[in-house]
């Protein structure tokens, strides 16, 4: 009895260290659709130590506990729960992201890309899914990286000079628009290919903010949006509002502006 009692002893012992081992730090992510929710207990504190994730859906049912070798800042989960990007490194007073590292939702290790940015300038998936795509800040150039879903792995990676302030792909993946602010007031929107080739540019001079919005699931058909802080006097705050969009179409003679759509709608 006395033996026996000994073993649960020591049974209770290491379970109750097991579950103490990431108790250092917790946080919480989600999908962007909220259908998944995924729990991150930490060993260790900025960025040191190993981590324990744990991914239910949204009724709460658990799909998956597993631990990673390095602590993540933050994690992007896709909105089908089935790609989790763990973006990790150091962080305290300053954050500095070293690695991008993909897993499975299930657990499983995919691939690792090197990063060294200080955050991200935008993040994209494509409609179906099987294209992702990082706006990666350095702070004084910027990358775009772009990933297939499937395997983890790089389908094509750009570095640019041009501060670099949205991003989205195009429903199939097969395209990129991004936007870019080279100078105050001064925006510029290009259209990458599936292998990273600009395809399309245009300047678009305007000092509210300026994002690609829209992209056809083919890729031929998508919007740019001004927006911008509006006062509002009945109760004199500053709003969130969409301005203007700029709608454009592929041609057999290239890329044509189709319309331009004035607006004061409040967004969030």
């Amino acid at each position: 009895m006395k033996k026996l009692l000994a073993v649960l002893l020591l049974l209770s012992c290491a379970s109750s260290a097991g579950a103490a081992e990431f108790n250092a730090e917790t946080r919480e992510f989600a999908s962007r659709n909220n259908a998944f929710r995924l729990k991150v207990g930490y060993s260790g504190t900025n960025g040191g130590g190993r981590a324990k994730l744990e991914l239910r859906d949204s009724e709460g049912k658990r799909l998956s506990v597993f631990e990673a070798g390095s602590a993540p800042f933050s994690v992007t989960v896709s909105d089908n729960g089935e790609r989790l990007f763990l973006f990790c490194g150091s962080w305290g007073q300053t954050v500095q992201l070293s690695s991008l590292n993909v897993y499975k939702g299930s657990g499983a290790f995919l691939a690792s890309h090197r990063l060294n940015m200080l955050g991200a300038a935008g993040e994209a998936f494509s409609g179906n899914g099987s294209v992702y795509a990082l706006g990666a800040d350095h702070g004084s150039s910027w990358t775009i990286l772009v990933l297939n879903t499937e395997s983890g792995k790089t389908r094509w990676s750009r570095k640019f000079r041009e501060r670099l302030v949205g991003l989205k792909l195009s429903g199939s993946g097969e395209r990129l628009l991004a936007v870019f602010t080279p100078a105050e007031g001064r925006h510029r929107a290009a259209i990458f290919d599936k292998s990273g080739k600009e395809i399309w540019t245009r300047a678009v001079n305007t000092k509210n903010d300026l994002s690609p919005a829209v992209f056809s699931q083919d890729g031929n058909k998508f919007e740019l949006w001004e927006k911008g802080a509006v006062y509002r006097e009945e109760d004199e705050n500053w709003h969130a509002t969409l301005l203007k969009k700029h709608f454009y179409r592929f041609t057999p003679k290239g890329v044509r502006e189709t319309g331009v759509k004035e607006l004061n709608e409040e967004f969030k």
